[in-house]
C-alpha cells in the first residue's frame, strides 16, 4: 500500500478555524486488502511537548490497482477535552496501525477584535 498526494490546507491556521487534511490510499499489491485508515495529530502542549491523538475514518477493502482519496475536516476550536496552543502539528496517516508522515501545520493565535 503507497500514501499518495497529502494535502494539508491551510498551512498556517488560526486558533478557533480548521484544517482540511487529504490523503490517497494506494493499493500497489496483487490481492485485494483490508485496510483500515486513520490519521494522527501531534497536538503542541502547553509545555511545547506534543501528543498524539488518533482518529479513526475509515476501514477500506481495496482491489489490486485501487486508489481511493480519504478527506477529513479537523476543527481547531477549544474543547471541555482539548485546548490548542500555537506551534507546528505534526500530521500522519495510519494504515493498519502503521504511521506514514503527511506533513504539518502551523497553528497561529486568533486575531483579537480591535
Amino acid at each position: 500500500v503507497q500514501i499518495r498526494k497529502p494535502s494539508i490546507s491551510p498551512r498556517r491556521a488560526l486558533m478557533g478555524g480548521s484544517v482540511d487534511i487529504s490523503f490517497e490510499v494506494h493499493n500497489t499489491g496483487r490481492r485485494r486488502q483490508t485496510l483500515l485508515v486513520d490519521f494522527q495529530v501531534h497536538y503542541v502542549k502547553a509545555n511545547g511537548a506534543t501528543r498524539a491523538k488518533v482518529f479513526k475514518l475509515q476501514s477500506l477493502e481495496l482491489v489490486p490497482g485501487q486508489a481511493v482519496t480519504v478527506c477529513k475536516t479537523l476543527s481547531l476550536r477549544d474543547m471541555t477535552t482539548r485546548k490548542h496552543y500555537p506551534g507546528r502539528h505534526r500530521v500522519e496517516a495510519l494504515v493498519n496501525g502503521a504511521a506514514v508522515p503527511l506533513g504539518d501545520f502551523d497553528l497561529l493565535p486568533a486575531k483579537k477584535a480591535s
